[in-house]
């Protein structure tokens, strides 16, 4: 299962989304916010790029998200040792606290998944699962260059 939730995060799908269990978490953040938060709590310290690339949005949208989590006191910006341009962002104590309501709700969720397909449904699932993160991956990837053929093109500039 905790393949499935990787892929979920991986791919910028919201396993949160539509669930009437996150109804006392949007109180307090709104689904993209707690999508950050879970994603931070899986993966640790990120770059504002590397989140932005997580959560399939542009670094501008994730510029402002993270400002509304470090206002709520859920994250924490900090510039990176190595090259100043460079903005790290982490969970506090409050954002862990949160995300780990919300991992255990993903479980919860997870769980009723496999209570109700059996040993075999359950792997069939997961690979089909896999198969279609790849397939919206790869859309993605295509859209981002603008190219159905995935490739970029080079166009020439005038002086």
């Amino acid at each position: 299962m905790e393949q499935l939730l990787e892929l979920f995060l991986h791919n910028g799908l919201r396993p949160l989304g539509n669930l009437s269990e996150t109804n006392e978490l949007e109180r307090k953040v709104n689904r993209s916010e707690l999508t950050a938060l879970v994603l931070l709590y899986y993966r640790g310290q990120l770059t504002m790029s590397a989140l932005a690339s997580g959560l399939g949005v542009p670094l501008s949208t994730t510029t402002s998200l993270v400002q509304r989590l470090v206002r709520k006191g859920l994250a924490e910006r900090t510039q990176s040792t190595l090259d100043q341009r460079i903005m790290n962002v982490e969970l506090t104590a409050d954002g862990r606290e949160l995300a780990l309501q919300a991992k255990s709700i993903m479980e919860n969720m997870l769980a009723r998944v496999q209570a109700a397909l059996s040993q075999e449904e359950l792997e069939q699932f997961l690979v089909l699962a896999v198969k279609v993160g790849k397939a919206l991956q790869q859309g993605n990837d295509q859209q981002a260059s603008g190219r159905k053929d995935g490739k970029l093109r080079k166009i020439a500039i005038d002086d």
